[in-house]
């Protein structure tokens, strides 16, 4: 199995588990955590979050599954950095400082704190995932 394929194959898995813990923290906290909003905003088109969604799934099965693959042998150097879950650890943690920027508009001050450590479980899941897959499929 090419590198590529392997990368795409930990992409869906990985997705699949960030989605269904956003999905959870939005059933619990009954708001909407905003990614694909925040997404449509991003790319100047507010009023059309479906094109948000679908950015959000092909950025998570394509893109960054073949950005970790690309820099997952300079994540290797880094203390712990042999051990595949650190790897994908380190690199959802990148991603959830990259979401952070991005932003997802105005949030209630109760909210804030339940988002920061959703978003956070989402992007360490979403990074222990695509790592572990991606080693397995090897």
């Amino acid at each position: 199995m090419t590198r590529f394929f392997r990368s795409i194959g930990a992409g869906v898995a990985a997705t699949t588990v960030m989605m269904g813990i956003f999905l959870f923290m939005q059933v619990q906290t009954r708001s909407k955590l905003g990614a694909p909003e925040a997404i449509a905003r991003f790319v100047g088109m507010p009023e059309h979050q479906y094109i948000g969604l679908a950015i959000f799934i092909a950025v998570g099965i394509l893109v960054w599954p073949v950005v970790f693959t690309a820099i997952e042998g300079y994540l290797a150097g880094l203390p712990g950095g042999r051990d595949a879950a650190i790897r994908g650890v380190v690199f959802g943690l990148l991603l959830w400082i990259a979401f952070l920027v991005l932003g997802t508009g105005e949030l209630t001050w109760p909210f804030v704190v339940l988002y920061l450590l959703f978003t956070l479980i989402g992007h360490l899941a979403y990074g222990f995932t695509l790592s572990i897959v991606h080693q397995r499929l090897a």
